[in-house]
């Protein structure tokens, strides 16, 4: 189990534009993401829902309040260690999945190994422990474009496990699949953030997501 203690937000605002066209999309948000724990956030379109995913994963910093990882200020860190945290403390999954055209699959999870310098007979171990995992063994050179939704997904899910991360942050991960596949990859996130102790974030609309959670926040705008 990874021991990487809670990821929090506290007093979390952020807005966007200014004077007659100023939106408040956060207005002092507290929030705690607990290792072994599915936290999922949901709300209506425009809430900020992938406003809170950015700032908490060190893409976006709040106008005010902070984001702490462990006893790490993340909100306060300078650029260079935000890259080397989402690197190696952060892992994020994507509505569109936001894999590389080009790459094979087992190419596109172990972009986060490359970038971490990883010695190549682990990165292969690595790439192929989570092809396993996550039921791509025989997908492992195909391209996402021949992939299923579902698939594509789950390549999405190894590669942000790719470099063992105490953090999951998923924006609406299931939001482009049917029931089935959507469940399936609910199931896998849910059994990965209680096997690995993983502090996992979800945001979504599907019941079915909102059901499994430990704890759920509403975000209302």
């Amino acid at each position: 189990m990874t021991d990487g203690g809670s990821l929090r937000g506290v007093s979390l605002r952020r807005s966007f534009g200014t004077g007659v066209g100023r939106v408040d999309v956060l207005t002092g948000l507290d929030i705690a993401v607990e290792p072994g724990a599915l936290t999922v956030v949901t709300g209506r379109s425009g809430a900020g829902k992938t406003t809170l995913v950015n700032i908490l994963g060190g893409l976006d910093r709040p106008d005010s309040g902070r984001v702490l990882l462990g006893d790490e200020v993340l909100s306060e860190a300078p650029r260079e260690r935000l890259l080397e945290l989402r690197r190696t403390r952060i892992g994020m999954v994507f509505q569109d999945f936001g894999l590389i055209p080009v790459l094979t699959a087992a190419e596109n999870i172990e972009v986060p190994l490359r970038l971490a310098r990883e010695e190549p007979r682990r990165r292969d171990a690595r790439v192929a422990e989570l092809l396993e995992r996550m039921g791509l063994s025989r997908h492992a050179r195909h391209l996402p474009s021949q992939l299923s939704g579902g698939q594509q997904q789950r390549v999405g899910i190894a590669r942000a496990l790719a470099a063992a991360p105490t953090v999951v942050l998923a924006d609406e991960p299931t939001a482009q699949l049917d029931q089935e596949t959507a469940a399936s990859v609910l199931d896998l996130l849910v059994d990965l953030t209680r096997e690995r102790g993983l502090a996992t974030l979800v945001t979504t609309h599907d019941p079915l997501v909102v059901a499994r959670a430990d704890q759920v926040i509403h975000l209302h705008h």
